[in-house]
């Protein structure tokens, strides 16, 4: 783990050793559909990251709509998308999606191999089934990158960092025919090293791009989202998805027990926490529908909102009005909230047992304690009682977003990756001039 890590830190500093790539130089992504998944906003992310940094890039999928994909990052222009299997259905009567899906795989592969685009591709990633990898790796010379987004996992309760899936024999063993596997966050590495432990080389980590797309646009004023609120209230701001997972209660617990540790009643009536989320399956209606009859029983329900619908612009306006984010989560492996709320510079308070004592530096860019709510309260205590210590720890997480989460390293990052797979006789090195800039300059052995 620590090798992988400092091997992420070093990313930045090798990635600008790497050469422009010519404007021959293409890279072809096999995507299943494309329509408004955090998923899909992934693979957009390093479409237009390889796009950033030179490269031809178009998208293999059997499914688009501009009207139902992602709105907010303006792609088209960018990104040549080509359809391949869109006449295969998901399912029979609601059976084999998970063969439907593999024969859409499949014959995007076969696509690629029998009527390659041009000009020829010197990179394939694929986030499809495993059989595609075969069939590329056996009939083809591509460089293979694959992505693993743990689609299946991510939708249930039960994504945590100790979680493991079980491959088939074939996966297993396909899953070696990849040059680099590409995940989105350390917890979903130590995932993929649990459930593959053939798999020799360490995954590649690129977090998720938030930086880009609607993210840049400016907010909106906050009561257009919180009609209510007095006037220099104070917000309290957590984030995530109405699941067990999120681990809600202990921030309102923590709120609840903050306002009988200030003993000024003027100042915590201008307290408000406010927990928000997209709320969209049966069983999450079910646990916001518990979480706001336990607010109601609290003394502080009047000082409590849930929000259970977040547009992009709703959920940037929240983070720059908010005083302190909470993040309660345990054993999550998911960044989004996390990257946001440093990308603004805010002060994070956040638990020990989640991927934020993997981002976070504590005392240094974000407060990171056991998750106990009376611990919890001290910390946000302590952070209202100083001003500058808010500032501090707010400025430290925008600087550690602006080094290792970014979208300018997240392409260095994608530099890295390809400097790694290029030939041995082929390398690039880095000339300082006395003016203090870096060329490049391409040697041959």
């Amino acid at each position: 783990m620590m090798d992988m890590e400092i091997d992420q830190r070093t990313d930045e500093q090798e990635g600008r050793g790497f050469q422009r790539p010519t404007e021959e130089s293409h890279v072809v992504i096999l995507h299943e559909k494309l329509t408004k998944r955090k998923t899909d906003r992934y693979i957009i992310n390093i479409g237009l990251a390889y796009e950033k940094i030179g490269y031809k890039v178009s998208m293999l999928t059997s499914q688009y709509d501009k009207d139902d994909c992602v709105a907010d990052i303006m792609f088209s222009d960018r990104i040549h998308i080509m359809y391949s299997g869109w006449w295969i259905p998901r399912s029979f009567l609601g059976l084999f999606r998970s063969n439907m899906s593999a024969f859409k795989a499949a014959w995007m592969a076969f696509r690629l191999i029998f009527h390659p685009p041009q000009p020829t591709p010197e990179l394939v990633i694929l986030d499809v089934s495993l059989c595609a990898l075969y069939f590329l790796n056996w009939f083809t010379k591509y460089k293979l990158f694959f992505v693993e987004t743990f689609q299946d996992l991510k939708n249930t309760d039960a994504c945590f960092e100790h979680s493991r899936l079980t491959p088939s024999l074939l996966d297993a063993k396909w899953i070696k025919l990849a040059e680099e596997v590409i995940v989105e966050t350390v917890g979903f590495a130590e995932i993929f090293k649990k459930s593959y432990p053939s798999y020799s080389k360490a995954p590649r980590v690129l977090y998720p791009s938030i930086d880009i797309g609607l993210w840049n646009e400016p907010g909106i004023k906050i009561q257009r989202i919180v009609p209510d609120l007095l006037e220099n209230t104070t917000i309290f701001l957590t984030i995530g998805k109405f699941r067990r997972s999120s681990n809600f209660k202990l921030a309102l617990e923590a709120f609840e027990m903050l306002l009988e540790m200030i003993d000024d009643k003027p100042v915590t009536k201008r307290f408000q926490l406010v927990i928000a989320g997209n709320c969209k399956t049966l069983e999450e209606k079910f646990y916001y529908n518990e979480l706001m009859a336990l607010a109601k029983e609290k003394l502080c329900g009047s000082q409590v909102t849930f929000l259970k619908q977040l547009p992009i612009i709703h959920e940037k306006t929240l983070i720059m009005e908010s005083a302190i984010m909470i993040h309660p989560a345990k054993n999550d492996v998911s960044s989004d909230f996390l990257l946001k709320a440093m990308s603004l510079g805010k002060p994070i308070v956040a638990t020990s047992k989640g991927i934020a004592s993997r981002m976070l530096t504590h005392r240094l860019s974000g407060v990171i304690i056991e998750p106990d709510a009376r611990l919890f309260a001290v910390a946000l205590k302590k952070l209202m009682m100083s001003p500058h210590l808010q500032v501090f720890l707010g400025d430290m997480a925008k600087d550690t977003f602006d080094k290792q989460y970014s979208f300018e390293s997240f392409c260095s990052k994608i530099c890295h990756l390809m400097k790694k797979s290029m030939p041995v006789e082929s390398s690039t090195t880095l000339v300082s001039e006395g003016t203090g800039k870096s060329e490049l300059t391409h040697h041959t052995h």
